[in-house]
């Protein structure tokens, strides 16, 4: 009977165990091995009481050891930046890498990579006292081989000086085609204001057990989300072959849906957000609080469409879809512009798929359609527009307010 009893709650321990969730990281921190203020085990134990549990120590051209001290709750990875003209953080080193003359990213990536690590491009935007050597464009980085895996979005030892064009070069990235994650980070020394750079910007990534393996595969995947404070609760991404439905749950005020070319696609307020991607290649969205002197943030990494079997580019029968006012109350009005005449039936579904209401159903004319409905019967929250017809599929998100 005992023998039962222990199988079964090792078994109980095992479910629970496998739930996945989100653990705190600082992938960027210094010690006094380089040119930090705190000793490796005071380090660790002062990120430990702000409840991070993944920590990378990232010393100049020198990996600690931080695993030697063990504390338990946190696990330490092999780590180091990698520190010439640039700076580029290695993560999940078994050797140092010391720059030798005339070292470039490229050699960086490659020496990362020839220890099967990950390697993140650090601090790279113009900035009031930052270095001009740091600065790195988004066309150097196009020219970069198998790397690098991550952009430090947000540093906040340099973010208050900076232009801010470090999301501007990562979406010209994403544009461009080379898929690279984004990430935040302390990078602590600490600065005469020790509270400035402490403990404001980490990684929340998403494992079902904490071991170095997950971690490796979680940021090669972009199964995480970086944050300065934005807390996001559920986070879901649903392939459904032409389109992917991306739904956001979270403590922000607001969230913002950012596509090719930088440009701001989708805006809803509060911290529940459902859009659906099948018009551009990808999207990432952008989670604000908005506070009296500053804002708290967090990006989710950028979803990508398969653009080979993307709807709009197979079958351009509606050429535009404009729908006002978003977010509604009692009515909308639908602007549709088709490449020929075809019947469509248009609908509103809920968050779960089920049909709300009829709108249309009727042939569309060439080139433009104005359509009205009464949506006064639905109660606030999300919904989607289905657009469909005999050869194509379109959903827009719509939101109801009262």
């Amino acid at each position: 009977m005992k023998q039962i009893f222990l199988i079964m709650v090792l078994c109980i321990a095992i479910n629970v165990g496998a739930q996945p969730r989100y653990y705190k990281a600082q992938m960027h921190c210094h010690t006094t091995n380089s040119d930090g203020q705190y000793a490796p085990l005071e380090l660790i134990n002062k990120y430990k009481n702000e409840g991070y549990e993944i920590l990378m120590i990232t010393d100049h051209n020198f990996i600690t050891n931080a695993a030697q001290y063990y504390i338990p709750g946190v696990l330490c990875i092999r780590s180091e930046e990698i520190t010439f003209d640039r700076h580029m953080n290695g993560f999940f080193l078994n050797n140092v890498i010391v720059p030798t003359s005339n070292f470039s990213c490229q050699d960086a990536i490659d020496a990362v990579k020839s220890q099967g690590g990950l390697i993140q491009l650090n601090h790279y935007c113009a900035g009031l006292f930052t270095p001009d050597a740091w600065e790195v464009s988004a066309n150097e980085i196009l020219t970069f081989n198998n790397g690098p895996d991550i952009l430090e979005i947000h540093n906040v030892a340099q973010e208050a000086l900076q232009t801010h064009d470090d999301r501007t070069i990562w979406d010209s990235l994403l544009t461009a085609g080379k898929i690279v994650w984004g990430g935040a980070d302390d990078d602590f020394h600490p600065a005469v204001l020790e509270s400035i750079e402490f403990n404001n910007a980490w990684n929340m990534i998403l494992l079902d057990t904490l071991t170095p393996n997950n971690v490796y595969q979680a940021l090669k995947n972009g199964d995480f989300y970086a944050s300065t404070g934005v807390e996001i609760y559920e986070y879901n991404v649903t392939d459904m072959g032409n389109y992917k439905i991306i739904e956001i749950d979270s403590d922000a005020s607001k969230i913002q849906f950012w596509g090719p070319g930088h440009t701001l696609i989708y805006e809803v307020n509060g911290g529940y957000a459902q859009y659906i991607l099948q018009d551009y290649a990808c999207i990432r969205a952008e989670l604000i609080i908005d506070g009296v002197l500053s804002h708290q943030y967090a990006w989710t990494q950028p979803v990508i469409l398969d653009t080979t079997t993307n709807i709009i580019n197979k079958l351009p029968l509606i050429a535009d879809i404009s729908i006002y006012p978003n977010p509604a109350t009692t009515e909308i009005f639908l602007d549709l512009f088709t490449n020929k005449s075809t019947y469509a039936d248009i609908s509103i579904i809920n968050q779960l798929g089920q049909k709300q209401l009829d709108i249309f159903n009727d042939k569309l004319n060439i080139y433009q359609n104005n359509i009205h409905a009464d949506v006064s019967s639905l109660d606030e929250g999300q919904y989607i527009i289905i657009i469909e017809t005999q050869d194509s599929y379109n959903g827009i998100p719509l939101q109801i307010i009262k």
